[in-house]
């Protein structure tokens, strides 16, 4: 339990919350009672109704998706959970002295314009400079999914966050589990390994860098969305959808018995196709001695690469685990 330092109200917390919003007041504030000022929110626009209807028409478009699913699903659960993520703007450059790979080319073959016969790779110093402003997206909870975590996030958009806006749809504010410093720790580090990637495009080896990194505007803001579950036949599904978007951020669905026994069949075929590349290409098939030395090398490796396929398929369609898309 946490009192609230402006409105002295009580309210919940749960372990490694460091930055607290009153449901009360709506303000946001340390564990020390310290208001923090930089708190914001993304509006909702998609109503509990509009994000099932949006997020059941994509679902019918995917692939081997039930033809009645529209009709014969039911919604069984449905919440609205704001999450909490630290924004950082960052202004990084990034000076660099490194060794790059680099070739000399001889004797183009006549009947192929770009292929040649020979090439030398060799060494050679570069140097050059990167200069960005990265706007970096911390999620402030630890237990929050991948794919939530990862979602695109309006941040054009944000006005001043208000708990009676989140209370209009009955939303779970959830706290921080991050403090601004560690955030801006966090994002400074982001913005380096950015700036190393970048690097790591031009060089193959970094010999010496200077780096100047200034993590600048920092806020915290609660992003809406629909933590959602539907019923099709026997099984439950889930999924994620934000409330101001309407992004279908991801989805389980479940595919169509007719889908499921395709799978099987194009599996088996391929199946069979590969083993019988693998045989011919092994000598198994000793009446095809002279296809057989003709797919010596290539046959084992196209009959691999079908049967592996063959097995992946057969495996999708008779599993019965419910299919998840990420969008």
């Amino acid at each position: 339990m946490a009192r609230c330092a402006f409105c002295d109200a009580n309210f919940e917390t749960g372990p490694g919350d460091v930055l607290l919003v009153c449901p009360y007041c709506g303000t946001a504030q340390t564990t020390e009672g310290t208001k923090f000022q930089d708190h914001y929110m993304i509006r909702v626009h998609f109503d509990q109704g509009e994000a099932q209807t949006t997020l059941l028409d994509w679902v019918s478009k995917q692939l081997g998706v039930p033809e009645d699913l529209n009709v014969a699903s039911k919604f069984v659960k449905y919440q609205q959970i704001w999450y909490p993520f630290w924004i950082s703007r960052v202004d990084a450059h990034t000076d660099y002295q490194g060794m790059g790979r680099d070739a000399n080319f001889y004797n183009e073959w006549p009947q192929r314009r770009g292929a040649y016969k020979r090439i030398d790779f060799f060494w050679k110093p570069e140097s050059g400079a990167f200069t960005r402003r990265h706007e970096i997206n911390i999620a402030g909870v630890k237990n929050i999914d991948a794919d939530v975590r990862s979602h695109p996030i309006p941040t054009r958009a944000k006005e001043y966050f208000s708990h009676a806006h989140a209370e209009e749809f009955d939303g779970k504010v959830l706290h921080s589990n991050m403090t601004e410093d560690q955030a801006k720790k966090l994002a400074h580090q982001i913005a380096h390994d950015r700036q190393t990637n970048l690097v790591l495009q031009e060089v193959t080896k970094i010999d010496s860098r200077q780096d100047k990194i200034d993590v600048g505007e920092t806020f915290l803001i609660h992003v809406p969305v629909w933590e959602l579950e539907y019923r099709y036949g026997n099984k439950k599904y889930k999924a994620s959808v934000s409330a101001s978007t309407g992004y279908v951020i991801e989805s389980q669905y479940p595919r169509s018995m007719s889908f499921r026994a395709g799978g099987i069949g194009v599996g088996l075929i391929m199946l069979l196709l590969g083993a019988g590349l693998i045989m011919l290409a092994t000598g198994i098939l000793t009446d095809l001695v002279g296809i057989a030395a003709m797919l010596q090398g290539g046959g084992l490796i196209s009959g691999g690469l079908l049967a592996i396929l063959g097995l992946l398929l057969i495996y999708k369609g008779a599993s019965s685990k419910e299919a998840k898309e990420n969008v």
